[in-house]
C-alpha cells in the first residue's frame, strides 16, 4: 500500500528571529509531519552531537521519524536512520550493514540507480523546482522525478522548491514523499498545518476488503516502558499489518483521543485504515478512517447518520451478520473463534461456526479471538476475508518481527483461499 510521507529538513539559519531549533522541531511534531532530517550543515561535528540526543528523543515522543545527515557514529548510536550523499556512501558501502536505513540524495538517475545497488533504503531526488537555496541552478522537473521513480524500486522522495501548491502534481508522479526545507523552518505555523492536512488527506484510503487481511486491534497493556502506543502501531504497520482498530478501554476520553489521534498519523501516513472500537463521537471528531461497533453499540445505521466512513460489526451468529449487512455495515469481526484473555467471558465461536457466519454473509469476514502463529492455519476454507489479532501481535516483546512472522508463513498458507 503506498504510503506519502511529509518530511522536514533542519537549516537552524533560516528560522525565525527568537524560535530555536529544536522549539521549531517540536512544533513540526506536534504539527503531524512525519520525518525529520537533522540536516545542520554549518554546524560544527560537537554542536551536532549535542543537539542530536534531544532532537532523536523529542521526535520519538510523538513517533515522528528522526533522521541524522552524514554522522553515521550518531545514527548507529541511536538507531535511526542515515541521511548521505551518494559519495558518502561509495566510500563507505558497508555503512548498509550497520545502519538498517539509509537514505541517499541523488541528483540523477544514474545515481539513483548506483544507491539502490549499494543498498540504499531510499532515495530523495531533487531539486525538483527552483530554489533560493541553489539559485541560478536550473530545476530538474517533474520529468526528471518520474524517471527516478521508474529507474529504482525503493521509495524515492522529492525535494527543492516544494511547497502546498505542486504537492498534487509531485504525488502524481508515484514520489513516496516530499522533503522541505526553508518552508519548514521559516514559514508561518498556519501554512506548515495546511501542508500537513494536505499529506494527510491524500493518504486517505479507499477502503477494500483487503484491507481486512492482517487486522490489528490494540491492547496498551503490552507497551514497554517509555513506548507509545503510535510506535507500537507503527511497528506492526511495518511488519505488514493492513488495518488497524484502536482499542484501549482503560483510557478516559482525553486521553484516548490524544493517543488515537497519534496512531491516526502514523496509520495515515502508510495508506493504513484506522478504526475507533465502539465510540463513534470519538471516530468522528479525529477523522478516523472507521468505527468498529459492538452488538451493544448504536446500530450502523444510526452510527452512518453522524459518522461518513468505514463501519464494522461484531456478529456471533447468522442473523447478527444479516442485520449488519441490512444495516449497512462494511464488513464483519467474527468470534471469538478461539478462547482468549481479551474476552474470558465470551464462548468461543469455533471453526464449524465460523463456517455457518461466512457462509451466508454478504459482507466480508474477519476472525477475531485468540488467533495465533499456533491455529491461524485451521482458519484454512472458513471463507474469512482476513484475521484480526491482539496478543500474537503486540504481547511478544519485538512486534515487528512477530506480525513479519505471522504475515509471512501462516497467512502465506491461507492466501489461495481468503477472499
Amino acid at each position: 500500500m503506498r504510503r506519502f510521507i511529509l518530511s522536514a529538513v533542519t537549516d537552524s539559519s533560516l528560522l525565525p528571529p527568537g524560535i530555536s531549533l529544536l522549539q521549531r522541531v517540536k512544533f513540526l511534531c506536534k504539527a503531524g509531519v512525519r520525518r525529520i532530517v537533522l540536516r545542520e550543515k554549518g554546524m560544527s561535528d560537537s554542536e551536532y552531537e549535542k543537539i542530536a540526543e534531544q532532537f532523536v528523543r523529542i521526535c520519538r515522543g510523538h513517533c515522528v521519524m528522526p533522521v541524522i545527515a552524514h554522522r553515521k557514529a550518531l545514527a548507529v548510536r541511536y538507531d535511526t536512520e542515515l541521511q548521505l550523499s551518494v559519495d558518502e556512501l561509495r566510500n563507505d558501502p558497508d555503512v548498509v550493514k550497520e545502519v538498517t536505513f539509509v537514505g541517499v540524495s541523488v541528483h540523477s538517475v544514474e545515481e539513483a540507480k548506483e544507491a539502490e545497488r549499494l543498498g540504499a533504503t531510499t532515495v530523495t531526488a531533487g531539486h525538483i523546482f527552483e530554489t533560493d537555496c541553489k539559485k541560478g541552478v536550473p530545476e530538474r522537473g517533474l520529468p526528471f522525478l518520474k524517471e527516478v521513480i521508474d529507474s529504482v524500486k525503493i521509495p524515492v522522495y522529492a525535494i527543492g522548491g516544494i511547497d502546498i501548491d505542486v504537492i498534487d502534481p509531485v504525488y502524481g508522479t508515484g514520489a513516496s514523499g516530499v522533503c522541505l526545507m526553508s518552508t519548514m523552518m521559516n514559514a508561518p505555523e498556519e501554512h506548515i498545518q495546511s501542508l500537513v492536512e494536505k499529506c494527510f488527506d491524500i493518504n486517505k484510503p479507499a477502503f477494500k476488503k483487503e484491507h481486512l487481511a492482517l487486522y490489528a486491534v490494540t491492547d496498551r497493556k503490552w507497551l514497554k516502558p517509555g513506548e507509545s502506543l503510535a510506535s507500537a502501531v507503527e511497528q506492526a504497520i511495518l511488519g505488514g499489518v493492513t488495518m488497524v482498530q484502536i482499542r484501549e478501554k482503560d483510557l478516559d476520553r482525553k486521553s484516548f483521543i490524544d493517543e488515537a489521534e497519534q496512531c491516526l498519523r502514523v496509520c495515515r501516513s502508510y495508506g493504513i485504515p484506522m478504526m475507533i472500537n465502539d465510540d463513534v463521537s470519538v471516530a468522528s471528531e479525529i477523522g478516523a478512517d472507521g468505527v468498529h461497533l459492538g452488538q451493544d453499540d448504536m446500530s450502523p445505521k444510526e452510527a452512518s447518520k453522524t459518522f461518513k466512513g468505514i463501519i464494522g460489526v461484531s456478529a456471533h451468529s447468522a442473523a447478527e451478520a444479516q442485520k449488519a449487512y441490512e444495516d449497512g455495515a462494511d464488513y464483519i469481526g467474527c468470534g471469538a473463534v478461539f478462547s482468549t484473555s481479551t474476552k474470558s467471558n465470551t464462548k468461543a465461536l469455533g471453526i464449524d461456526g465460523l463456517k455457518e457466519i461466512t457462509k451466508v454473509s454478504k459482507l466480508p469476514v474477519v476472525a477475531i479471538g485468540g488467533i495465533d502463529e499456533n491455529n491461524i492455519s485451521l482458519l484454512k476454507n472458513t471463507g474469512i476475508c482476513g484475521v484480526a489479532i491482539v496478543s500474537a501481535i503486540f504481547s511478544k516483546g519485538n512486534i515487528l518481527l512477530q506480525t513479519k512472522r505471522i504475515k509471512e508463513t501462516e497467512l502465506d498458507v491461507l492466501s489461495s483461499t481468503l477472499h
